[in-house]
């Protein structure tokens, strides 16, 4: 109770503010609005408040304009409302009911300056009538945000359309598959198979029945009055794109579809857009798709339609079903196709071996990230004790990390190829199976045996492709990401014979590093979690990504050096090779770079010479 009370003291305190400012710059006390003005919004706003004025724009014509506030005023901004406001989609940046579009979704106010946020508002809303009145803008936005203003007159908001097309033109046929849940549309059958494949696992193979679809490249968006409202229009919309469009949409007609889906593409102001129009058999009703008649056939044999007539029974005055389309395609995913980087990192293949606690964060990162091919390798079985700081949960306990994980991330990401492999880090070096075709490995086993076995290999295949091992020091304080490139130092140059890195952030008063150790013979562990593995683990897949990018060309080794207060609490302190950076930034909490051993070693510098 106490809440509301200070919530409306503050709501009525902000309006009087307000109220006040209008009468300063008006002359005269502003109208308030009434139960009967709020209700016009009742069906979409909630708003609860506000002030109705009178403003003559330069035509000499008096618009009423609302200023309309909701009860989280002054938090939230008012909204300015054009009372008399010409029918829908006659203006951009005017909403059927009159709400002015004057600010992005994400804009933020001052709660603290409510008079002073309403009068900006109210003034950025009449510069807006004002513009739309001299008409300079109103093509020109219509065009740039067509995908707003398609939304607003769709008429089919439960068409469950996803794209996986790539988008840009030409006009083109490409295909549909029709599932319980949604519709999907891509270039060809493969692309569909293996895109439901991925998304929905099957212990067989499933052949999917899949139809024709249309695709039209407009060489610019449709205004609101050129949308497509009966068949007629649709096709005469194909004949005027040309590219053979009318024909592609014959010849789905001549199949005899329940239904013909063509999407539209165009190119808008910040990138290209797509929606969609479909087309309902003649004599099927939108509603439930109860057959009236088979206005289709009448008059003719089952399988005797001609095409032509099928086209012009298909393509008559009965109205199309307008919707919008969810964009499930790679570069939307990774960037919304504004990412330069997708098309590398989707051109990319990476191995990561070894699927624990640093490497299966790291792949699901580099899939997040949109890498087009991955393969994991692992040889071991997910435990309950691997649960607390592993992608995957307890679903997967007793199954393989490697198949389970790549399982996992196919059905998240359906559009990669992602594969698991449960085969010893070791055995892939026998005949570089998954390694020898990748753009780039990452290891993160933790073993010395395969970590150094992968080395040799590397080595003697030339290092044509880099390799990034990481590894954690003791209770994850410190984490370091080695990229081993054509140029520079191996594995070997920076890692002893016994597998002990030969540069150290921690050192620790004992040799265990205050390990813990299970009831059980030789079972030793760490107890940390996460988040002290969540930086080292970031650090290694942006390294990973630099690599791909083109941006690591030598040898580097990257270094996560952690919070002393975390290191000291568990029993570390900083070691001597660190000492200098220490006195640098004695708190921790840092990454930092520098080439690997670029002079090389025994094993790395008789390859470079000869």
């Amino acid at each position: 109770m106490l809440d509301r009370l200070v919530r409306s003291r503050q709501w009525q305190a902000a309006a009087d503010a307000v109220e006040a400012r209008l009468a300063s710059i008006t002359g005269r006390v502003p109208e308030r609005l009434d139960e009967h003005a709020l209700a016009e919004y009742r069906n979409k706003r909630p708003f609860v408040g506000g002030w109705r004025l009178e403003v003559t724009f330069l035509d000499g014509i008096m618009r009423r304009m609302d200023v309309a506030v909701g009860s989280f005023f002054p938090e939230i901004s008012p909204r300015i409302v054009l009372v008399d406001h010409p029918p829908s989609l006659t203006w951009p940046h005017v909403e059927s009911d009159g709400v002015l579009c004057l600010l992005p979704n994400e804009a933020e106010c001052d709660p603290t300056d409510p008079a002073g946020v309403t009068i900006n508002l109210l003034a950025k809303g009449c510069r807006l009538v004002e513009e739309l009145i001299q008409g300079d803008i109103v093509a020109r936005d219509f065009r740039e945000e067509f995908l707003t203003y398609w939304a607003y007159d769709i008429n089919f908001p439960h068409a469950c359309l996803h794209s996986l097309l790539e988008v840009h033109g030409p006009t083109r046929a490409v295909r549909l598959f029709r599932g319980e849940r949604f519709n999907v549309l891509a270039e060809t059958d493969a692309a569909l198979s293996a895109w439901t494949h991925n998304r929905f696992p099957t212990r067989g193979p499933v052949r999917l029945r899949t139809e024709g679809a249309a695709f039209l490249w407009l060489e610019e968006p449709l205004l609101p009055s050129a949308y497509p409202r009966s068949a007629a229009d649709l096709r005469s919309l194909a004949r005027e794109c040309g590219d053979g469009a009318a024909e592609i949409l014959d010849a789905i007609a001549a199949k005899l579809p329940n239904q013909i889906v063509t999407v539209l593409g165009a190119e808008g102001r910040h990138g290209p857009g797509l929606v969609a129009v479909t087309v309902p058999r003649p004599g099927l009703t939108s509603v439930g798709w109860r057959r009236r008649s088979d206005l289709l056939t009448r008059g003719f044999r089952p399988g005797k339609v001609p095409p032509t007539v099928a086209a012009s029974r298909y393509f008559a005055e009965e109205p199309v079903l307008r919707s919008g389309i969810f964009r499930a395609d790679p570069p939307w995913i990774h960037g919304r196709g504004q990412d330069p980087r997708s098309e590398r990192l989707l051109a990319s293949t990476v191995t990561v071996i070894g699927c624990g606690s640093v490497g299966a964060p790291v792949a699901v990162s580099l899939a997040q990230a949109g890498v087009g091919r991955l393969n994991f390798v692992d040889s071991d079985d997910l435990a309950w004790a691997n649960v607390g700081r592993h992608p995957l949960g307890a679903g997967s306990v007793g199954k393989n990390k490697a198949v389970e994980l790549a399982a996992r991330l196919r059905a998240d990401y359906p559009h990669l190829r992602i594969d698991g492999h449960n085969t010893l880090a070791q055995a892939l070096v026998i005949d570089g199976e998954h390694i020898g075709d990748a753009d780039l490995v990452v290891c993160a086993t933790g073993s010395w045996a395969a970590d150094s076995a992968l080395d040799n290999w590397h080595i003697s295949a030339g290092r044509s492709k880099p390799v990034v091992y990481a590894w954690t020091e003791a209770h994850a304080c410190a984490g370091h990401a080695v990229a081993i490139a054509g140029t520079g130092g191996c594995l070997h140059c920076g890692i002893g014979r016994t597998g002990v890195p030969r540069f150290q952030i921690t050192a620790w008063p004992d040799e265990g590093a205050g390990a813990k150790e299970e009831p059980a013979c030789g079972v030793h562990y760490q107890p940390y979690g996460p988040v002290e593995l969540g930086y080292i683990n970031n650090m290694v897949a942006e390294l990973a990504i630099d690599i791909l990018l083109g941006r690591v060309g030598v040898s580097t080794h990257r270094v996560w050096c952690g919070r002393r207060s975390y290191m000291e609490s568990v029993g570390g302190r900083w070691s001597k090779e660190w000492e200098p950076k220490a006195r640098l930034y004695p708190e921790g909490g840092l990454i930092d770079e520098w080439p690997w051993h670029p002079d090389g070693c025994e094993y790395c510098r008789p390859a470079e010479t000869t």
